[in-house]
């Protein structure tokens, strides 16, 4: 289109539909040839319907079939345009082999010869974008400056699932002679064009479509795979390939059976089976491996895909990852385990002091009897031994007894020392364990704090655990330091030289059920609990580790005045 046409096509009002830019055909006029024939005709329509196989543009189609009429017919005008569509002013895409006149710019008509012409019923409406017209109203002129001459010609109309879209419109001067097979010609492009603008719309559909379900399981947040009948898998969603940490090309060329376990493959296949044959499937559970480690459980439900003549071409499973929910589920059921244990040891303790208070007793009574008697020396030290054990064991179960029921305490004033020194007599038996070393670095004078005795015995024993836990076979050593900082609280260190923790798992250590400790080993609710007792006791804690340089646990503590 030239600047001249360019400058008309801008003057329009805003409100019509604009001519979409760079879509006519200019060609100048040729000199008659001999008649055109049949075959002829639809050579060139063959070429142009080749031209145009793939996803070719609604313009280009329009191209190259205005080319294939201009071959045919030099001296004859062609033009072929589609209606506006859609509520927004849309542009007219349109291919023509001169100028459109600018009082045919904005509009798209059609003459009810055309309809009746193309054999539609009566009686006619007019097409939609379009306006219909009693008798042919010429569009095309020479050029942009040269004058209009009268015109005569006819159209054919374009249409798509058997509503008119378009026009293809041939324009002769008038009183020439109309070449031969013309109307035919027409008749045939416009069935072929038609065919055609189906065909393009129908390839950018389904390859949007593609386009858009990739994209969609893409960045879909579930587990989804497409299986074809010999169940190869098809499709990988990438959070299938997250979960998994399985690689996307290695899985399209696997067999779906290969992702489950040896024991899982005959309900797997049965279930494949079943969705293949139509029927309904229950959802199941799947073990996978899982990206780092272990194993995922992911629940999938089966659906059957159709293809385009109502035949089953595969399956799609749509995954729900049940990892988490499982592994919480196993702690909390680890967690009541806990509880009755701690209710059957609390029923136990209290079996155990029964006798211990007689054992003191008649201890206290024969200690004292020996000795106005006279006994052997070595004689009373094994009764005072005995004296000793039993206390031993009577202060121990009423410390655990404290530390395992709920607690209904208020707040009170605590030294701290006392505190964990009592923590470190209650972890006595896995300090053992551990082989490790306990070293007190206490400053002196401390205020003390408020706090509610038994959660601040918590706090201390699972720090003091996760410290033994954390020791190297050799054992080790755990360093408890206090010290005074500012005016109104108190730092307690726990530090250890064990095998630390990875820089990935120290942002997470105070998540519940969250464990670094191995599988069963333990319930990941230690830290988590220490960290909401400091907060409510308006305090703060913080972990600096690092694998093989032991951990460094800080807790901050506000201190009562001195």
């Amino acid at each position: 289109m030239d600047d001249s046409a360019r400058k008309k096509s801008s003057s329009r009002p805003s409100a019509e539909p604009r001519v979409s830019a760079v879509k006519s055909i200019i060609s100048p006029r040729r000199r008659g040839k001999a008649a055109t024939t049949l075959p002829q005709i639809l050579e060139s329509l063959r070429q142009a319907e080749r031209e145009t196989e793939g996803f070719a543009s609604d313009e280009r189609i329009l191209r190259s079939f205005v080319h294939a009429l201009e071959r045919l017919y030099p001296t004859t005008r062609f033009a072929m345009r589609l209606a506006p569509r859609g509520v927004e002013p849309a542009a007219i895409v349109q291919a023509t082999t001169h100028h459109v006149r600018p009082d045919e710019a904005s509009e798209v008509s059609i003459t009810e010869a055309a309809l009746s012409r193309a054999g539609l019923p009566l009686p006619y409406s007019e097409p939609t974008g379009m306006t219909l017209r009693r008798t042919y109203r010429p569009i095309l002129a020479a050029g942009p400056t040269d004058p209009e001459q009268p015109s005569d010609g006819l159209d054919a109309p374009l249409c798509i699932a058997g509503e008119v879209v378009g026009v293809v419109a041939a324009e002769l001067d008038r009183g020439a002679e109309v070449p031969t097979k013309l109307e035919d010609a027409l008749l045939i492009a416009a069935a072929q064009v038609s065919s055609a603008l189906t065909g393009g719309r129908l390839r950018r559909e389904a390859l949007h479509l593609r386009d858009y379900l990739e994209k969609l399981l893409e960045h879909a947040n579930i587990p989804v795979l497409v299986v074809g009948r010999d169940r190869g898998i098809r499709v990988v969603s990438s959070s299938f390939v997250r979960i998994t940490g399985l690689d996307r090309g290695t899985l399209e060329t696997r067999d779906v059976l290969q992702l489950a376990g040896p024991r899982e493959r005959a309900r797997v296949l049965s279930a494949f089976v079943d969705a293949l044959r139509g029927r309904d499937v229950a959802p199941f559970e799947l073990r996978l491996p899982k990206a780092g480690g272990g194993q995922a459980r992911l629940r999938f439900s089966l659906a059957p895909i159709l293809d385009s003549e109502g035949r089953v071409a595969g399956v799609i499973a749509i995954g729900q990852d049940r990892t988490e929910v499982r592994e919480l589920e196993g702690q909390v059921i680890h967690a009541e385990k806990l509880a009755t244990l701690g209710q059957l040891a609390a029923g136990i303790v209290h079996e155990i002091n029964n006798p211990l208070t007689s054992i003191s007793v008649y201890g206290e009574y024969l200690l004292s009897k020996l000795r106005r008697t006279g006994a052997e020396e070595s004689d009373l030290k094994r009764i005072e031994r005995i004296l000793r054990s039993s206390d031993r064991i009577m202060s121990f179960t009423r410390n655990l007894l404290t530390y395992a029921r709920p607690s209904r305490e208020e707040a009170r004033p605590l030294g701290v020392h006392e505190v964990l020194d009592e923590a470190v007599g209650f972890c006595e038996h896995l300090i053992r364990e551990a082989q490790v070393t306990v070293v007190r670095e206490y400053a002196t004078s401390l205020p003390k704090v408020s706090a509610v005795p038994g959660q601040l015995h918590q706090v201390f024993v699972n720090l003091i655990t996760n410290a033994c836990n954390a020791a190297h076979d050799e054992g080790g050593t755990i360093r408890l330091t206090t010290r005074l900082h500012g005016q109104d609280r108190i730092h307690i260190l726990v530090e250890d030289d064990g095998v630390g923790i990875a820089a990935d798992d120290l942002e997470r250590v105070f998540e519940p059920f969250f464990s670094t400790r191995r599988r069963g080993k333990g319930t990941g609710l230690g830290l988590s609990i220490v960290k909401s007792i400091v907060e409510r006791h308006r305090g703060a804690i913080e972990i600096d580790s690092r694998i093989g340089g032991g951990t460094r646990v800080l807790v901050t503590l506000p201190c009562l005045p001195a």
